[in-house]
Formats: C-alpha cells, structure tokens, sequence
C-alpha cells in the first residue's frame, strides 16, 4: 500500500509546518489555508474517515484538536473558529485519512 499525504508528513519525508506532535496525533499548517492559521490535526492512527476510526481514536482526536485549536486561535488573536471534518469524496474529502480541519476566524 502506498503512503497517503499524511503518512510521508508523519515519516518526515515531506515537510510541513508542524505546531503540535505527540504518540497519537500531529497537528500541522495546511498547506491551502482558507483563512489565517488554518491548520490540520491528524490521528497516526490510520482510518480513511469517521465511517471506520475507532471510537477511542477518535474522541482523542478531537479532544486534541480542540485543546490545539484553543491554544493557537489565542495566540492568533482569532475570535472563533471552526472544526471540521471531511467524510469521502461527496464531501470534498481529499486525503483519505481522517484529519479535522481547524480553522481560525476574525472579527
């Protein structure tokens, strides 16, 4: 099987910006931001989608997306933001990984 995107992020055989890493998720700038400081949180877990990551994956996923998000949106001086999550093709899923979208917004 061939690596996905996310995977050679990961393996550090392309860069990327990465603000936040631990065991079980990286967090990382996304590379067509649609707003200042959008960036993405990705299980190193592989599952395509919410349709088939475990349940333990998953609630790790986003309670560290939210805590990543709290933090940088801070920083940032955002006043909102926005998680979100793409689920295939039909939903302009793109890298067939599960991965949040977070995305900063200002007033």
């Amino acid at each position: 099987m061939e690596k996905d995107t996310f995977q050679r992020i990961i393996d550090r055989e392309i860069p990327a910006t990465i603000i936040y890493e631990d065991a079980d998720v990286i967090a990382f700038n996304d590379i067509k931001p649609m707003n200042k400081g959008h960036f993405l949180v990705v299980s190193k877990t592989f599952s395509e989608n919410l349709y088939d990551i475990e349940e333990e994956d998953l609630v790790y996923l986003i309670t560290k997306a939210r805590s990543i998000a709290l933090e940088v949106t801070k920083k940032l001086n955002a006043t909102g933001f926005k998680l979100l999550i793409n689920n295939n093709e039909s939903a302009g899923q793109v890298i067939f990984r599960t991965h949040v979208h977070i995305i900063p917004f200002y007033e």
